[in-house]
């Protein structure tokens, strides 16, 4: 059974005294504490273990020293015949002999374990789990993600709640109603609402949480007619002496256009590995489906003239955000029309072509005027990109020449009025 012993410690201080320490041991369980005495050699007797009348108070502390002997023994005698460690024993006797230390390692352990919970609850915070997710998006996808965070971060920061497990629909009602003050399009605010739900869908994947507020919240969309320019239009705007800071932009809606619409974000991140041949192969960014296309002699010309060095197209050679280039190029393309300025040195007035003219454009424009075309629409939907599995999608995908043939039928009519 357990064993305790009163020793002096071998280890004197300056002044030569050395403290009192009492003994626990069980099995290989061993644990030594200062009773808060300190003794000369003289004053403690070593066979007897206690304090010799040599020091003042040596009655005072043989009581002192009785009365935890005593309770130490009382404490291991109640394990007796018990199967239990050393450590549960003397966890009991250092409760009772020390209780404003064991209260001081209690206050420490409890503190500890907050600050630990806290530290946990940040790294799987609203914030923290949406930065940790945006960082493993593809760098097209992450601008888009780093923008909702950027939106997250300012709500949050106005009192709103930042744990997983807090969110609710009337959290996300809150979220959406604050988008609106700086995103009054639907669609716009509908784009971080689905980012953010990619975040909590990732939040449950790795079993961070297991609140999901989607269920009962439904994002908000409307739908928008799809535009396009007929092809008189676009051959105008094509054509159209723009000014010199115009220029790029038009020449890239241009290019676009020649490329069947090929969406800005995937034409401006081409790599020169994707470009050979007179071809262009490339993995679409929002279906991953694997897109193949010949570039006529009008593309060759401009992406030429626009050769960049770690992109096909110098534009993002210089560039991390190709978002900002986009929003350059709808606010150049809405002002592509007859400039007039009032009197000498007055206001500039500019009468677009098209007021509302974007890069989306360039998508339906190819495709209604293929239809116009009378280009059958399998053909067209192999063109943009569209279709899945169907015998008819398998036939057009083996037969690229009938893509090919299109754009250039298309191409004919819009720059050279062939039909």
């Amino acid at each position: 059974m357990a064993k305790i012993s009163v020793t002096l410690d071998s280890r004197p201080k300056k002044d030569g005294s050395r403290a009192v320490i009492i003994s626990f041991i069980h099995k290989r369980y061993r644990k030594q504490a200062k009773l808060g005495i300190c003794l000369l050699p003289e004053q403690w007797d070593e066979v007897n273990c206690k304090v010799t009348a040599k020091h003042p108070q040596s009655k005072a502390l043989n009581l002192k020293l009785k009365s935890i002997t005593a309770s130490m023994e009382a404490v291991i005698a109640r394990y007796v015949g018990w199967e239990v460690d050393g450590e549960t024993i003397y966890a009991e006797i250092e409760s009772l002999l020390f209780p404003d230390k064991v209260a001081k390692k209690k206050e420490a352990a409890a503190k500890a374990a907050e600050e630990a919970a806290q530290a946990e609850a940040e790294q799987n915070s609203v914030l923290e789990v949406a930065r940790r997710f945006t960082a493993m998006k593809k760098p097209s996808t992450r601008l888009t993600y780093e923008r909702t965070l950027k939106h997250l971060e300012a709500f949050i920061a106005e009192g709103h709640s930042n744990v997983l497990d807090e969110l609710n629909k009337a959290w996300l009602t809150e979220f959406d109603n604050y988008l609106a003050k700086t995103n009054p399009s639907a669609n716009a605010r509908a784009l971080h609402m689905r980012n953010l739900r990619a975040v909590l869908n990732y939040a449950l994947d790795e079993e961070l949480t297991t609140n999901y507020p989607y269920r009962r919240f439904k994002i908000k969309t409307v739908k928008t007619a799809k535009r396009s320019l007929s092809a008189n239009t676009l051959h105008d705007i094509l054509t159209y002496e723009v000014e010199d800071w115009q220029v790029i932009y038009r020449d890239m809606f241009a290019l676009s256009f020649m490329l069947m619409g090929i969406n800005f974000a995937d034409m401006l991140q081409l790599k020169p590995n994707q470009y050979r041949e007179g071809r262009i192969e490339f993995n679409r960014h929002k279906t991953s489906k694997l897109y193949s296309m010949k570039v006529e002699p009008e593309a060759a010309k401009l992406i030429e003239k626009y050769a960049g060095q770690d992109f096909v197209l110098s534009v993002m050679d210089s560039r991390k955000d190709y978002l900002q280039f986009i929003r350059q190029t709808n606010n150049a393309l809405r002002k592509i029309g007859v400039c007039e300025r009032s009197g000498l040195g007055g206001k500039k007035s500019i009468t677009p072509i098209c007021g509302d003219l974007s890069t989306y454009w360039a998508r339906h424009t190819w495709a209604t005027i293929a239809a116009e075309l009378d280009i059958p629409k399998e053909t067209i939907a192999a063109a943009l990109g569209h279709g899945g599995n169907t015998v008819t999608d398998i036939y057009i995908n083996f037969n690229s020449k009938k893509v090919d043939e299109a754009n250039r039928r298309v191409l004919d009519y819009v720059l050279y009025g062939k039909r």
